[in-house]
């Protein structure tokens, strides 16, 4: 063989070697990742079976840091990731809160106890005269009271027979006419279902066995379904003041529901939680939906402008067409948290999680001083929007380092991909750094549903996110949701113009008139 040809053979062998070796590389990276994947799973399962299921990350290296000063620097620097911090530790002193009183003051009943006639002879002979009492509060229960109310309607007539005069008394306007229970029981079923989280067969058993009514499952549900219609307009005049202000939020939880047209008894579906309104006029809603979820929430915020709390999910991508989406930074910390606690020693993990606990530290030093939303924006202004800048940096240092589809790289991915959403509390002192708020008026549902289950229709489920918001938003003004329940049932049917139904909102509403029904 010539010289050239032996080269030539040389060189087609190396470029085989090289593709091989390039295969057998990306082979590597897909076994790594796979590795790490199934061992972020596996530490995963091992935590939800067997640990704690708190969120609350203390590195036990650095058990407290200071707000923004030396901690900052860890994200200007690459090499700076998982070192140690050379901090001064300083310990408050322990102060315990005191804990709030209930806001709700019960009614006093006061029994004086006498002394005898006897005791009350003076050895001198004189009259003793009571001087004090000895007072001691106990806690008293009366049971409910359930009875039948029977409406006598008055028929008259001509004592002399004169024909045509027989006059019958108008029937009391009623917000279900046909229905056979008072405003009362309506009230007292759907604060059960709903507030007290009480499913309708354990009422069945309870009003059967305890006060001897019978009154089926089925027939409490039917009840609950048909008062959505007259309560309509009270959904909708607080969905109103939704849209008409410039801030909200929303968040979703599954929901199964059995009877869907089309669709299989096991599959998902999913009820929106809208938190919004101007200050003083908050509102609470839920709203169900089985498919087309980003087309759902699109339409729901329609005619809406301003800023929406969201967390990542892809449900939000068309209502961004014309609300400008703030992404929650509690979802952006929540995909390091589970890295960062089954990691042993430093990591890059920790490094994230030490971020938000100085941003949140920024946050709580907000909410401690009572700062009004212009004081809060210049506060984040001067100290979370430069720690911000630099996490951004790291985040864009960190991730060319770490493999792209382990746990870690989407971590960081999720948070360079929502950036603009993720820091757009910035811009206004109302906006909040998180969801939590919303999420934690999803979590109401998510208790009622460990015991209810599931809807049995689709009719079902939608009274549900009525009744619900209704309880929820009464419950955000102060009121009590069973008193709310039976005044907004009695002055239904009265109802003929919007001022009408607006008289009827919980903000229009004080408790002692909620209590009295007047």
């Amino acid at each position: 063989m010539k010289s050239a040809d032996i080269i030539q053979h040389y060189e087609e062998k190396i470029h085989e070697l090289q593709a091989e070796l390039n295969t057998y590389q990306k082979r590597c990276e897909q076994y790594a990742q796979a590795y790490d994947l199934l061992q972020h799973q596996l530490k995963e399962l091992q935590r939800y079976r067997f640990g704690k299921k708190s969120e609350r990350f203390i590195d036990p290296e650095h058990p407290q840091l200071s707000l923004l000063g030396d901690n900052a620097s860890l994200f200007m620097d690459r090499d700076a990731a998982g070192m140690e911090i050379e901090d001064n530790i300083q310990i408050a002193s322990h102060s315990r809160k005191k804990k709030n009183k209930p806001r709700k003051e019960l009614p006093v009943r006061v029994e004086i106890i006498p002394v005898s006639e006897e005791d009350k002879q003076c050895s001198c002979g004189a009259c003793k005269t009571v001087i004090r009492y000895e007072t001691k509060k106990m806690m008293h229960h009366q049971q409910a009271v359930n009875e039948i109310i029977e409406q006598r309607r008055e028929v008259v007539a001509c004592s002399k027979g004169c024909d045509g005069e027989i006059v019958t008394a108008p029937a009391p306007l009623h917000v279900l006419p046909k229905v056979m229970a008072t405003e009362e029981f309506l009230a007292f079923l759907i604060v059960s279902k709903l507030d007290d989280r009480q499913p309708l067969y354990h009422l069945e058993k309870q009003l059967r066995e305890r006060y001897g009514i019978d009154c089926s499952r089925q027939t409490m549900a039917r009840w609950l379904i048909d008062l959505m219609f007259p309560l309509k307009p009270i959904y909708n005049l607080l969905k109103d003041y939704v849209i008409d202000y410039d801030m909200a939020s929303c968040d979703a939880t599954t929901l199964q529901v059995l009877n869907e047209p089309g669709r299989l008894a096991e599959t998902k579906s999913y009820v929106y939680c809208v938190r919004g309104g101007p200050p003083g006029k908050s509102v609470i809603l839920y709203d169900y939906n089985e498919k087309l979820h980003k087309q759902f929430v699109k339409d729901w915020f329609l005619g809406f402008k301003g800023y929406l709390h969201v967390d990542g999910d892809n449900f939000f991508d068309l209502v961004g067409e014309f609300a400008n989406l703030v992404n929650c930074n509690a979802h952006a910390r929540r995909k390091f948290e589970p890295i960062a606690q089954g990691a042993k020693g430093k990591g890059l993990a920790k490094e994230a999680l030490r971020f938000f606990k100085e941003l949140y530290k920024i946050e709580r030093e907000a909410k401690n001083n009572q700062l009004k939303p212009d004081q809060r924006h210049d506060l984040r202004q001067k100290k979370s929007k430069p720690l911000i800048y630099k996490f951004k940096q790291w985040l864009d240092e960190m991730y060319p380092t770490v493999l792209p589809q382990s746990p870690l790289g989407n971590a960081i991915n999720y948070c360079i991909k929502l950036w603009p959403g993720l820091t757009r509390f910035l811009e206004d002192g109302r906006l909040e750094i998180d969801n939590n708020l919303t999420e934690q008026e999803i979590k109401p549902l998510v208790i009622a549903r460990k015991n209810f289950l599931f809807a049995a229709s689709v009719d079902g489920a939608k009274a549900l996110c009525m009744h619900l918001g209704f309880i929820r938003t009464a419950k955000a003004h102060g009121l009590d949701p069973y008193h709310y329940y039976v005044k907004l049932l009695k002055g239904i049917p009265h109802c003929k113009t919007v001022e009408d139904y607006e008289k009827l909102l919980p903000w229009n509403i004080t408790q002692s008139q909620a209590a009295t029904g007047s």
